[in-house]
């Protein structure tokens, strides 16, 4: 049992342990605290949590063994066909130049056009928009909605930005997408999500 092992016993900076399909890592820090000396060491203990895509697929694994579908097709089923990410520029009210990381995920081409929402936040990552769009996939198969799931977003808080410069991020962004080939009636369709409303909607279908 993990909780029988002691701190000495782990003499490895990085320890990767397996235990219930819950994935631990487990980190070590040998720091000299200088008011005991020099021979006096501490050690400092940290576990992570899987990540969100990681929990997706580990949960996937978990369901797919009460199904009768082959090994080699629910592997393919739960892995993203397409991830993008790319830069753009943002220009502030003040002139200043920022560059902001913008992503979109397509789950699923089994069935198009794909869908899923497009989300504002400054904790934005490409393994986020993949768990979400996995997620997406999986609930129209369960509805039996016919399209693939997919999502994106910026990586940015718009609470710190002005009106105009949400408008330019997001007219930027769409752009992007449509010279990319990830946006379109037959091809992918975004929606609202977490920092982005109707008007965000309305910005991006009117600069396709």
């Amino acid at each position: 049992m993990l909780s029988r092992v002691t701190l000495k016993s782990l003499k490895k900076a990085n320890i990767s342990l397996s235990i219930a399909n819950r994935s631990i890592v487990t980190v070590s820090k040998w720091d000299k605290d200088p008011t005991a000396g020099p021979s006096v060491n501490k050690f400092e203990e940290e576990v992570a949590e899987p990540r969100f895509l990681e929990m997706v697929k580990m949960h996937f694994d978990k369901a797919a063994k009460y199904t009768n579908v082959s090994e080699d097709l629910l592997k393919y089923i739960k892995e993203c066909n397409t991830v993008i990410r790319f830069n753009i520029p943002l220009q502030r009210d003040d002139g200043s130049l920022e560059m902001l990381t913008c992503y979109r995920a397509q789950h699923s081409h089994h069935k198009l056009p794909v869908k899923g929402g497009t989300r504002y936040a400054d904790n934005v990552s490409i393994s986020e928009v993949e768990a979400l769009a996995a997620l997406m996939t999986f609930k129209l198969a369960a509805a039996d909605i016919p399209f693939g799931g997919a999502k994106g977003g910026i990586r940015f808080n718009p609470r710190n930005y002005s009106r105009g410069e949400i408008e330019r991020a997001t007219r930027r962004y769409t752009l992007e997408l449509a010279k990319k080939g990830f946006i379109g009636a037959s091809i992918d369709v975004p929606g609202p999500d977490m920092g982005t409303d109707q008007q965000i909607m309305t910005w991006m279908k009117d600069t396709y």
